[in-house]
C-alpha cells in the first residue's frame, strides 16, 4: 500500500476547519460550541451520541473521532449495535420522539416508514446553507436517492454497496472452466460442475431475514421477472417467483456447503476466504477482505463479474447505510456537522486509503487514482461501479411494510429450503403478507 497518510490527514484537517466554520451558519434552535475570534472551539462544546453499526467502515471513522473534535470542539459518542440491535434500539427512541440519539445509521430501506411518520429530520436546509462542502451531487445516484422521499432528503449516504458473482479463477481453471457464468442457468450448471472432492459450486445466504437471505434471493426474484406490487398489493406467488425460489433453493441446498441454509455473510465470506467454495454472490465489498493475506487463502485467486441474467435481466443489489438526524435530537446542528464530516470526500478517502473500505459512496473516491492504486484487484472496482449504476433503488421495495414483508418472505425462502414446495411456501406467505396491505 502507497503511503499517503500525512498528505490526506493534511487535507482532512483543512477541509475540517472549513466546515465547521461553514456550518455554524445552519440554522438550528440547538445550542453547539461556538467559534472564538482566534478560530478556536469555545469550552462549552456539545457532546453527540451516534448510534451506529458494527461494521468495518464505522470501525474507520471511529480512529478519526479525536480529529473532528479538535477540528470543531464537539464530541462524539458511538453506540455501536449489530445491525438487528440497531434497528430495534433506534426505532423504539424515534417512535418515542426521544433525544437518545443525535445521529442514526439508518438502512435505506426505512427511509419511507420513518420519514411518513415524522420520526426524522429533513436535511435539506442544512445541505443547500454548506452546497460547497457537501457536494450532494457528488454521491452515488441510487445511494443517495435511497433517503429521497417527496423530493426531500433524509439522509447521507455513509456506505454503500451492490452485489457480484465472486469466483475461484483456479477452481475454475483445474476444472476446465474458461469464465464465469453469465445466466442463471449457466450458474446452476457451473455450480454442479464444481461441487466435488470435498469442495462447493457456490455459498449463499440462507439465514432468514429480509436482509439475509432475502437480500441475495431477491436478485433472482427480478432476474426470474418477479414483481414485488401489482396496483399497490403484493403478488408474491407467481410462476416467476416461484421458478426464482426452487433456483434458489436448489444452490444452497445442493451445491453450497453443509449447513448453508443457515449461512449468513459472513460465513459465505469465510467459505470463499477459506477456498472451499468457487463461486458466491453476495456484497461487493468482500472483495478487501478476500484480497488480505492476513485471513484468507485466495489472495489473487478471485475474479469478480456481474450478478447471471435471468430471463428478466441482471439484478444487482443496491444497499446502503446513511446518516440520519432524529426529529428529537436537540443537538441538530452539531449533528449535521458530524454527517456532513463522516461522508464527505476527504474522510472517505482517508479511511479508504487507511484502512480495508471498499463500501465508499462518493463518485470522486472510486474515480481517485490513490483509491485505485490500493483498491487494485483486476475488475472489481469496474464491476462494483457498474453495478451500482445498473442498480435499481427498489431492488428491494422501499414501503413501510418491507420490514415484515421481507422477514415473512425471508420465513418462506427458510421453509424451502427444508424442502417444503416453493409453490406452498409462497402461497402462504402471499396469504399473510397481503394482510398487512390491509
Amino acid at each position: 500500500m502507497v503511503d499517503y497518510r500525512t498528505r490526506n490527514s493534511a487535507v482532512a484537517l483543512s477541509g475540517l476547519m472549513v466546515l465547521s466554520a461553514l456550518l455554524t451558519a445552519c440554522s438550528s434552535s440547538t445550542n453547539v460550541g461556538t467559534a472564538d475570534n482566534k478560530g478556536k472551539a469555545n469550552k462549552d462544546a456539545v457532546t453527540i451520541t451516534a448510534a451506529m453499526q458494527q461494521h468495518t467502515a464505522v470501525d474507520a471513522i471511529k480512529t478519526m473521532l479525536p480529529e473532528f473534535e479538535k477540528q470543531t470542539g464537539i464530541k462524539v459518542k458511538f453506540d455501536i449495535l449489530p445491525q438487528e440491535e440497531l434497528h430495534a434500539k433506534t426505532e423504539l427512541a424515534l417512535a418515542h420522539n426521544s433525544d437518545q440519539y443525535d445521529v442514526v445509521m439508518m438502512d435505506m430501506m426505512f427511509t419511507t416508514q420513518y420519514a411518513k411518520a415524522d420520526w426524522i429530520a429533513p436535511l435539506d436546509e442544512f445541505i443547500a446553507n454548506n452546497e460547497e462542502k457537501v457536494q450532494y451531487k457528488d454521491f452515488l445516484e441510487g445511494f443517495s436517492s435511497a433517503f429521497k422521499l417527496e423530493n426531500r432528503i433524509y439522509g447521507l449516504p455513509f456506505y454503500g454497496e451492490s452485489t457480484m458473482l465472486m469466483y475461484n479463477k483456479e477452481m475454475f481453471e483445474q476444472a476446465g472452466i474458461q469464465g464465469p457464468p453469465k445466466t442463471m442457468d449457466e450458474l446452476v450448471a457451473t455450480a454442479k460442475a464444481l461441487t466435488k472432492e470435498g469442495k462447493y459450486g457456490i455459498a449463499l445466504r440462507g439465514m432468514r431475514g429480509e436482509g439475509m437471505n432475502i437480500y441475495i434471493w431477491a436478485g433472482f426474484y427480478n432476474a426470474y421477472g418477479g414483481k414485488w406490487l401489482q396496483d399497490g398489493k403484493p403478488v408474491l406467488n407467481s410462476p416467476e417467483a416461484i421458478k426464482a425460489t426452487e433456483v434458489y433453493a436448489d444452490l444452497v441446498k445442493n451445491y453450497a456447503p453443509q449447513g448453508g441454509a443457515n449461512f449468513s455473510w459472513d460465513q459465505v465470506q469465510l467459505a470463499v476466504q477459506q477456498g472451499t467454495v468457487a463461486m458466491a454472490i453476495d456484497a461487493t465489498n468482500f472483495a478487501p477482505r478476500l484480497e488480505n493475506p492476513e485471513n484468507s487463502k485466495v489472495v489473487g485467486k478471485i475474479g469478480y463479474a456481474e450478478v447471471p441474467s435471468g430471463p428478466a435481466g441482471s439484478s444487482p443489489s443496491v444497499y446502503t447505510a446513511g446518516l440520519i438526524i432524529p426529529k428529537g435530537s436537540k443537538k441538530q446542528e452539531a449533528a449535521f456537522q458530524f454527517i456532513a464530516w463522516a461522508t464527505s470526500k476527504d474522510i472517505q478517502l482517508k479511511t479508504a486509503l487507511d484502512g480495508m473500505r471498499g463500501d465508499v459512496t462518493r463518485k470522486a473516491v472510486w474515480e481517485d487514482q490513490e483509491f485505485k492504486n490500493k483498491y487494485n484487484y483486476p475488475g472489481w472496482i469496474d464491476v462494483t461501479v457498474s453495478s451500482m449504476d445498473k442498480a435499481d433503488p427498489d431492488y428491494r421495495p422501499r414501503i413501510k411494510e418491507w420490514k415484515r414483508m421481507g422477514d415473512r418472505l425471508g420465513i418462506a425462502v427458510s421453509e424451502v429450503l427444508a424442502n417444503r414446495s416453493a409453490k406452498e411456501a409462497l402461497d402462504a406467505a402471499q396469504k399473510d403478507i397481503e394482510q398487512y396491505f390491509n
